[in-house]
């Protein structure tokens, strides 16, 4: 990712850092109404066919039986004009998503403006051989964290994760490795899971394989109204 798109998209999440980021509910909290009983509606956002079918498969998968999900698609102005409706609608809503990075600042920017919470912020590089990822999140993203280095440790491929947790006592994490497999899609797969259903086990059993490998550079993010 071009370094002044991340410094901004990082500066966009920090400033602001009462309203932007959870406080020690975390996660889990976010996916229940303030009585604890109510799910909040769930909105998934894909920049293109690939991301949908890695990303969004895990999220799909996280979703209990029964479970509703509304999806938008698409990148740029157009899903920008789509999603500030929601931003600003007055209804509680939890947007689950990875754009493309040019896409993310926009709604990132949007989300600030519009005083809607940023829970999750991750920044995705990747090729055939390997991913890079740095992700800035709340106490509730540790587990999501945890989950995508998990699969990353697993993957036959290179890789490097960072983590920054400004407004948690958590610890920031780095871990690299060195394989020299072909990278596949499998770490947004357990990605969209893990900020679909925070703090569920995951099975690995269960979740899809990634069809298509997942090259470019992307944004992922939970957003709560």
């Amino acid at each position: 990712m071009d370094p002044k798109r991340r410094f901004l998209l990082k500066g966009m999440l920090a400033s602001g850092a009462g309203s932007a980021l959870l406080g020690g509910a975390g996660l889990a909290q976010a996916a229940l109404d303030l009585d604890g009983r109510a799910p909040v509606p769930l909105v998934l956002l894909t920049a293109c066919a690939d991301v949908e079918a890695s990303f969004g498969a895990g999220v799909w998968a996280a979703l209990p039986r029964g479970g509703a999900l509304s999806v938008l698609h698409g990148e740029g102005a157009g899903l920008l004009a789509e999603v500030t409706p929601l931003l600003g609608g007055g209804r509680k809503l939890r947007l689950v998503g990875m754009v493309d990075d040019a896409t993310g600042e926009l709604l990132v920017a949007q989300a600030r403006r519009q005083g809607a919470r940023m829970r999750w912020l991750g920044l995705h590089a990747a090729d055939r051989r390997e991913s890079r990822h740095s992700v800035v999140n709340g106490q509730g993203g540790q587990s999501a964290l945890l989950a995508l280095g998990e699969q990353l440790r697993q993957s036959s491929a290179g890789f490097a994760l960072k983590s920054e947790q400004p407004f948690s006592r958590a610890r920031d994490l780095s871990l690299a490795g060195l394989q020299n497999g072909a990278l596949s899609a499998d770490w947004a797969v357990h990605l969209g899971h893990a900020l679909a259903a925070p703090g569920a086990p995951v099975d690995a059993a269960i979740l899809p394989a990634a069809g298509a490998r997942l090259q470019g550079r992307f944004v992922s993010f939970v957003i709560e109204v």
